[in-house]
């Protein structure tokens, strides 16, 4: 048997670059293809790389599509740094409704150029464990960061847990229905009905 060779964390600008192209590659693969229909082989050889290469920085085909994720979910994660800011928090406080349409405004448009990869990810939810686990850990990152907004500025909400999951629940729903679905009725009228009918929900 032959030796196992590490994989190693690249530390040169060069080696960091290949790693990424390797990233790259594989999403546009599994966008086209599909991720059960792409092989190491062909993401190696779209990427001008050899073989041995793609497998000194990654162990298998799922270790690049979780490091793949874990950069998809850094975009979701900016949208609550942005959303975190002393500006923002001071709207959360003062105005819920504005705040909840700058939370649903920002991930229609951090969706809408990643829905192909997004629609592979959710087919992957249901056959691929370590993808379950990478968004649901995800998904109540953001509940609890809405959770911990709500408590430090909404006071007199009866229940903030119970609301921090109606707001992430509701939103992905509304944001889905927004960026993947054909819809007769304009984008700006979903989000406007949208964000109204969530405030009341959440206000009621």
């Amino acid at each position: 048997m032959g030796e196992i060779k590490p994989i190693r964390e690249p530390k040169q600008k060069r080696s960091i670059q290949k790693k990424q192209l390797v990233i790259d590659t594989a999403k546009e693969l599994f966008c086209k293809n599909g991720y059960h229909n792409t092989t190491t082989n062909e993401i190696a050889k779209q990427a001008g790389l050899s073989i041995g290469t793609l497998y000194s920085y990654f162990a298998d085909k799922e270790t690049i599509l979780l490091e793949l994720l874990e950069q998809y979910n850094e975009y979701f994660y900016k949208v609550f740094e942005f959303i975190d800011t002393e500006e923002n928090t001071l709207l959360f406080k003062n105005d819920l409704r504005k705040w909840l349409y700058c939370l649903v405004d920002n991930l229609v448009k951090l969706h809408e150029p990643q829905k192909d990869f997004y629609r592979e990810l959710e087919s992957l939810y249901y056959s691929t464990s370590a993808v379950t686990a990478m968004m649901d850990m995800q998904n109540e990152r953001v509940r609890l960061k809405t959770l911990e907004l709500m408590k430090k500025y909404q006071d007199g909400m009866e229940d903030v847990e119970a609301a921090s999951v109606i707001i992430i629940d509701f939103t992905s729903v509304l944001v889905d229905r927004i960026v993947f679905k054909d819809n007769s009725v304009n984008r700006q009228r979903l989000i406007d009905m949208g964000v109204e009918t969530l405030y009341k929900m959440i206000r009621t």
